[in-house]
Parts: structure tokens; C-alpha cells; sequence
């Protein structure tokens, strides 16, 4: 059975003292959800699992482990790229591709509405995986008209993460040396999909330390739901799934809530 003291850690785990009081402290057991602890390198160990004391943890609401729990992650970033023309473009045709789809020619002057038409026809119509053509429905079109306005595509929310950028097809254009290029303006990031990212699910705090076990399966830990725990020594994980100190606003919005009574002090 793997643990993390068998692999030869440096690095000490466990010893997070997040408490600002060990008396007045309510927990209640709940089943935390291997697949939600993000893997990562410690002291050249790859693939490792660690949930630490004082981690906040939220409920699961959709998909295989919705009713478990998991670490409270930020919401992902929506990816947005932006298609910018260059020369003058007085006329023709232009194509784009993504997602293993590609539209049917769209005039230089093509409005937004049509321009998203066509990506989300596209999509379903192409050989993209399951998965990218999922998103077609949620992906919006605005700017634009190509010959005018840059044309700005988000990825609303369906992927939350890095979308390989879109071409474009120029050679139907005419105009002054017309062309156009497609740039990454926001990198998407996944973030929780899964409900962790609203702060209305949350429901405390770990009490126990898990070295190694959700490398294996679910475990069912201790969840603080009334304390007194310092701010600063409580985790939460950002989009990228990396651990942080537990921001203020997160902060604020657990005071208070009907099944939370935690006081933070710094």
C-alpha cells in the first residue's frame, strides 16, 4: 500500500495548523471524491494526491460524484479568440476552421449572428471529437463585420479550457492585400464544473490529513462546519487546481451561512 512516508518525502505533510481553537469545533463525515484532488509533483514524485488539514471543501452537484464532496476550486476561464483583418477587404468570401469543422464560405461583410451560424453548424457537422461538439451550442460570436470590427469568439463555459486557435481562410477575399489572423485573447482555463466553484456549496473544512489515499480511491474525511480557524492557513485550489490561502471574499461568503458557523481571524 503506497503512503507518502514510504516514498521518501522531504517535504512535510500534515502538520497544518489551522485552527485558532481546538475546543468548539463540530464536524460531520462526508465522502470526498479522489477525482476532484488534482495530481502533482512532490520532491520529483509524480502523480500525487495530498489533501491538507484546513482545505475548504464544497458539495458536488452534477455529474458521477455529484452528493460527495471535494476541494472548493475557482471557476475556469472562458477562452475567447479574436479575428483581426488586415489590409483593405472590399469583397469576397472567407472560411474558418475549428473544433474539426469548417464553415461554409462567409461574405467579408457577414454580420456576428451568421458568423456564429456557421462555427456552431460547423462543429456539429465535423470531425471533431464528442467532446468538441458538445461545445458548438455555447460557443458566441461578437464584433464583426470582418472587413470593419475585429471578430471575437468565446468559448462560453462548455470546454473551460485552452481551445487550440482557430484558422482562417483568406484566399476568397479581395480588397488591398486583404488577409486576416487569429489571436488567443483569453486563455481559457477548466476551473470546477462540477458545482466546487460556487461558494453557496461549500460546507467546511477539512479536519483530516490525506497523504496518499485518493491516489487509490474516495475517502471520507471529517468536515468542520463550526470553529474558530485562521484565514491565512486555510487552502482553497485556483482555476488551475493549485493551492492557495483562502481569499477574503470567499471568506466572507462562508460567514454566516445557515449550516456554516467558522469565525476566521488572521
Amino acid at each position: 500500500m503506497p503512503s507518502f512516508s514510504k516514498q521518501g518525502f522531504a517535504t512535510p505533510f500534515g502538520i497544518n495548523e489551522f485552527l485558532r481553537s481546538t475546543s468548539d469545533v463540530k464536524t460531520l463525515s462526508r465522502m470526498l471524491a479522489a477525482s476532484t484532488v488534482p495530481a502533482q509533483t512532490i520532491d520529483t514524485f509524480t502523480g500525487q494526491k495530498i489533501v491538507q488539514p484546513g482545505t475548504v471543501l464544497a458539495k458536488i452537484i452534477t455529474g458521477p460524484d455529484a452528493g460527495k464532496v471535494g476541494p472548493f476550486q475557482a471557476a475556469g476561464t472562458d477562452e475567447v479568440q479574436t479575428i483581426t483583418g488586415t489590409g483593405t477587404i472590399t469583397g469576397g468570401t472567407y472560411t474558418i476552421t475549428l473544433l474539426g469543422g469548417t464553415t461554409s464560405a462567409l461574405a467579408f461583410n457577414a454580420t456576428n449572428t451568421t458568423i456564429q451560424s456557421a462555427i456552431r453548424a460547423a462543429i456539429a457537422a465535423g470531425t471533431g471529437s464528442p467532446a468538441d461538439k458538445a461545445i458548438g451550442d455555447g460557443i458566441t460570436v461578437t464584433g464583426g463585420p470582418l472587413n470593419t470590427t475585429p471578430v471575437v469568439i468565446t468559448y462560453d463555459g462548455e470546454l473551460g479550457a485552452d481551445v487550440p486557435t482557430a484558422t482562417i481562410n483568406t484566399a476568397g477575399l479581395t480588397g488591398t492585400t486583404p488577409g486576416a489572423g487569429v489571436a488567443t485573447t483569453t486563455a481559457g482555463v477548466a476551473g470546477a464544473t462540477d458545482g466546487r466553484g460556487d461558494v453557496n456549496n461549500i460546507v467546511g473544512l477539512c479536519k483530516t490529513a490525506l497523504p496518499w489515499q485518493t491516489i487509490e480511491r474516495d475517502v471520507e474525511v471529517a468536515v468542520i462546519f463550526e470553529c474558530a480557524a485562521i484565514q491565512s492557513q486555510c487552502i482553497i485550489l485556483n482555476a488551475n487546481g493549485t493551492e492557495t490561502p483562502l481569499d477574503d471574499t470567499t471568506a466572507a461568503a462562508m460567514f454566516g451561512k445557515k449550516h456554516i458557523d467558522i469565525k476566521f481571524v488572521s
